[in-house]
């Protein structure tokens, strides 16, 4: 795969891991500074197991983060596929690469409420009602028997996709994207039986 075709199939980038992994394969020292603010404001209570401060780090480095993908690209494919045997709640978080559709799903959340009239025998059946609570829309990746729901950052997408959800049921109605990606899948379902995972690098590949 050169260059312009991993640009070309990118659809999801995390910028912090793909850095990290670049340093740790490559041995490339960027340039890193330390940044702390103090919090100690005067009249400020402070909680007790706080340290009043924190600190942020910041790397530089010389080439893209997208070079570095190009660079690491082989390394990464050394990394397992999702083994859905071994996988399960109460195991270890794991790294793997994952082939299927990215897709949405969705969550609707209802309330149901009943209204009850004690007092005499004979009374009618309780009155009740249902009410729209919240809706959530989420990307989803369908691999075989196994669903992952993803938890994702809008900054680390391709220009423009992070408003699929969002834009889903108006102006876009099916969402089926052929895709290989690289997650960290959490020992985590949600209610629907779906994976709990971070994405670290999605690719767009061939049917």
């Amino acid at each position: 795969m050169t260059l312009i075709e991993l640009n070309d199939s990118l659809i999801y980038l995390d910028r912090e891991y793909i850095s990290s992994f670049f340093e740790a394969i490559t041995g490339a020292s960027p340039e890193t500074r330390i940044t702390r603010t103090e919090g100690l404001n005067t009249g400020v209570k402070v909680p007790l197991l706080s340290a009043g401060a924190s600190s942020a780090e910041s790397k530089s480095y010389s080439i893209s983060t997208l070079k570095m993908l190009f660079e690491v690209l082989q390394q990464l494919d050394k990394i397992e596929e999702f083994e859905h045997e071994s996988h399960q709640i109460g195991s270890r978080s794991s790294v793997c690469w994952v082939e299927g559709m990215l897709t949405i799903g969705g969550v609707r959340v209802k309330r149901r409420t009943h209204h009850f009239k004690f007092g005499s025998d004979g009374s009618p059946p309780p009155e009740s009602k249902e009410e729209f609570v919240a809706e959530e829309k989420f990307f989803l990746v369908k691999s075989g028997e196994s669903k992952f729901a993803l938890i994702t950052s809008p900054d680390y997408f391709a220009s423009g996709l992070d408003a699929f959800p969002e834009l889903q049921g108006s102006v876009v109605d099916q969402v089926n994207i052929p895709v290989r990606a690289l997650l960290r899948v959490f020992p985590a379902k949600s209610a629907f039986e779906e994976w709990v995972s971070s994405p670290l690098v999605i690719l767009e590949r061939d049917c």
